[in-house]
Formats: structure tokens, C-alpha cells, sequence
């Protein structure tokens, strides 16, 4: 249980109808700020885990999964790999609460046992009607993990006390405040800042998955991709400074955007990170008389 947090309770006849998962989190952040003011930036999942009707969650050493679930009567047990970082952990057990709580995923079976994989599965732009429903669970489960674990009103609120301007130590700051993973919140971060960003997780200088905001110029990566050779990226992390982050510093537009556009400027600051892995910010300044000049155009047209 959630140190200091008073035990809470759901109404689970609240959750009935509600069958898409960011609904089902959304109900269970307010019924906690109901019962508790505020949902705690650390989220009670333990509490929320019994509330819902999941009897243990215990810590196994094994390879075959991450996270497992097991239904039965109506109840639920749940099994996380042990070993796992505190955020990743988190973000494991929210997946498994939502195999649990979404309606249509415990009408499909009884038994979840959840991989690495499974867990970085993304919803793709289009066509989800062609995606099984195996991996389509598994899509769902992690919206709604990543829905639970950063509570929108409450991160708001944090991350008014920063800077407006946009930092990776800011991440960092937010990640651990929330204790989850730095790419859980990297893909709050970059979709509700005020200005254009995306966010590029490397390892051994080749991109592993690229997290951009919605109108974010298109770079043009594939996982496996080398990092651009004119990158601070590709320069920045060595021995002597993993664990830093860099100074937000002006590289060209065409070192890492496909296509400039109205881009003007292009920024990247890049966390050095164990392991050969690293994490690089992106922002961009665009030319907003672009939009002006068209308008007109057309007008004259």
C-alpha cells in the first residue's frame, strides 16, 4: 500500500458501461479525487489493484514475462517479473490493472502473461481494424497504464512550478516525481508542451523509438536508424559524461528533419545515459508568417 494515502475505494458500477480504457482511467482519477481531494502523483496502484477486485500481486524470478494475470471467480492475482526499475514497474502493473478492468479484454480470456514487447506496443495511425485482437489488448492495456500512472490535472499542476520553456532535465524531474519510466513521461511531456518537440531514445547511436508531438516536422526515423552524423547526439555521450545532460544548443535543420517547411530553427539537448543508451530533445522554431503569406495568397487568388 501506498505510504501515507488512506485506503480508497471504487464503485465499480461506475466502471460498467465505461468499455474504452482512457475512460476506465479517467473514472478511477476521479473517483480518488472524490474521495482524496487530488490523485496522488504517485498513484496508489496497490490500493486501486484491490479496490478493483485483484486479490495479490507478487514478484517472481523469471524470463517468460514481465507481467501476468490470472482471473478466476471474478478476482484477480497478478505477477510482475522481479528486478524491474520502480517506473517500469509501474507501468507493468498499470497494464495488468487494465487487462482487469477493461471488459471486453476479460471476456476475451483469463490468463495474460505480457512481454517486453507487448508493453512497448503502440497504436498505429491507421487501419486498427486490421490489427489482431491479441495485439490489440495489449495496445489498449498500455493506454491505459499510461493514462493511470500521470494523472493529466495533477501533472499539469507540476509541471507549472518548471520552466516554460522545454527541458530534458525537466523529464527527468517530472519522471521521477510521478516514478515512472523517462519514456512514459517523455510522451506526456513532449504532447502537452507549448512548444513543437519530439523526443528520440537511442542506443549505441542508433534510434530505438522516436516519441514526437502531433505536428512535429517529420523526421523520417526508423528504428535501427543510425543517429544523424551532424547530431549533437552523435557527439555528445561518452564515458566522461553519462548521467549529464547537455545544453540545449541550435543544430542545423536538415541534420535531423526530413523536410524544413516553415522550421526556422532546430534545438537539441541530449541525456547521456548508461549502457550506451540515450535520450535527445527536440524543438523547433517556426516562421508563422509562412501561414500569413498563404492566407493572402490565396485571398489574391
Amino acid at each position: 500500500m501506498t505510504a501515507d494515502v488512506p485506503e480508497i475505494t471504487i464503485d465499480l458500477m461506475e466502471l460498467a458501461d465505461l468499455g474504452q480504457p482512457l475512460k476506465l482511467a479517467f473514472e478511477l482519477h476521479r473517483q480518488i479525487r472524490a474521495q482524496l481531494g487530488a490523485v496522488p502523483v504517485r498513484v496508489p496502484l496497490e490500493q486501486i489493484a484491490k479496490a478493483l477486485g485483484i486479490v495479490g500481486i507478487r514478484e517472481y524470478d523469471t524470463d517468460n514475462f514481465e507481467g501476468t494475470l490470472v482471473i478466476s471467480d471474478g478476482v484477480g492475482a497478478v505477477g510482475l517479473r522481479k528486478g524491474m526499475p520502480p517506473g517500469r514497474r509501474n507501468f507493468t502493473l498499470g497494464h495488468e490493472i487494465g487487462h482487469f478492468a477493461i471488459p471486453s479484454h476479460r471476456m476475451l480470456k483469463a490468463k495474460f502473461e505480457c512481454s517486453a514487447s507487448d508493453l512497448r506496443r503502440a497504436r498505429p495511425k491507421d487501419q486498427w481494424e486490421t490489427v489482431p485482437h491479441e495485439e490489440r489488448i495489449e495496445i489498449e492495456a498500455n493506454e491505459f497504464s499510461a493514462a493511470l500512472v500521470v494523472p493529466m490535472p495533477e501533472y499539469r499542476a507540476e509541471r507549472r512550478k518548471l520552466s516554460k520553456a522545454c527541458d530534458l532535465e525537466q523529464v527527468r524531474v517530472l519522471a521521477r516525481k510521478f516514478d515512472v519510466s523517462l519514456e512514459v513521461m517523455a510522451k506526456v511531456y513532449v504532447t502537452s508542451a507549448d512548444e513543437l518537440a519530439a523526443i528520440v531514445i537511442s542506443k549505441d547511436r542508433k534510434v530505438q523509438r522516436v516519441i514526437p508531438a502531433p505536428n512535429f516536422p517529420y523526421l523520417g526515423l526508423r528504428a535501427g536508424a543510425p543517429i544523424p552524423e551532424l547530431s549533437l547526439t552523435r557527439r555528445w555521450p561518452d564515458p566522461s559524461t553519462i548521467g549529464t545532460v547537455s545544453e540545449l544548443r541550435d543544430v542545423p535543420t536538415h541534420a535531423w528533419l526530413e523536410k524544413r517547411g516553415r522550421v526556422e530553427a532546430l534545438y537539441e539537448q541530449v541525456f547521456a545515459q548508461k549502457n550506451g543508451y540515450a535520450t535527445t530533445l527536440l524543438t523547433v522554431e517556426t516562421n508563422e508568417d509562412d501561414d500569413e503569406d498563404d492566407d493572402r495568397h490565396w485571398n489574391r487568388r
